[in-house]
């Protein structure tokens, strides 16, 4: 069975890759047949026992290293299709304890960890294709850990690239960018396996599940900048 892990890194955000892939090395589906899928503007060096392959990556302002990243893996299909599973992570994440089969599933979303069993904030923009009526039941899912088979992974990431593109032509981008866009998605094509907050737990939060994967704390402005 082959995994690929996906995971954006250009600029300041290159910092956070090493202490990732350690992490993952030693937590991130032990066992199983991983390659790490790095999309990255600089010119780096991953010490992993595990294939990796990276992608010479043109950085963009913000939003778009996060609006635009459904196109980037989209933009992958044929080498992303070769794989079974496709899971992708935020660089600014740490693995501190076992993920594992219980993870393997067609769509895999998790559960966001400031609004668990709560709607949270979609887009309310009715000319947006994120748009979610207020009369509509969701779970509001993060961005920052999510999966699933290849098939379905790519098939999500050609929806939301599009819808995506298609919203900027009408200048349009969703309150939440691509987590507003695939939290849509997830409403229309409801995941096969919901994750607790666990595997994305911010670090300083104090929330009632297990600690699988900690979203580090940094200062955002200065990240980005």
């Amino acid at each position: 069975m082959k995994v690929g892990l996906l995971i954006i890194a250009t600029n300041k955000y290159i910092e956070f890759l090493q202490p990732l892939i350690k992490t993952a090395d030693e937590f991130f589906l032990k066992g199983y047949e991983v390659t790490y899928f790095i999309f990255t503007n600089k010119d780096i060096y991953i010490e992993t026992y595990r294939d990796i392959v990276i992608t010479n990556l043109e950085h963009k302002e913000w939003p778009w290293m996060t609006l635009g990243r459904y196109q980037i893996f989209y933009d992958k299909y044929d080498e992303l299709s070769k794989m079974d599973y496709l899971y992708y992570t935020d660089a600014d994440m740490s693995f501190v304890d076992d993920v594992g089969f219980e993870i393997l599933s067609d769509r895999v979303a998790t559960q966001h960890p400031g609004y668990y069993n709560r709607r949270g904030t979609p887009e309310i923009n009715p000319n947006s294709l994120a748009y979610v009526r207020s009369d509509e039941e969701m779970q509001y899912f993060a961005g920052g850990f999510n999966g699933g088979t290849s098939e379905e992974y790519l098939k999500m990431s050609k929806t939301i690239s599009k819808n995506i593109n298609i919203d900027y032509s009408k200048d349009i981008i969703a309150i939440w960018h691509d987590e507003s866009h695939m939290n849509r998605y997830l409403i229309d094509n409801k995941p096969t396996k919901i994750l607790d907050p666990g595997y994305c737990y911010g670090e300083t939060m104090n929330i009632p599940f297990d600690k699988k994967l900690i979203a580090l704390n940094k200062n955002h402005l200065e990240i980005r900048r």
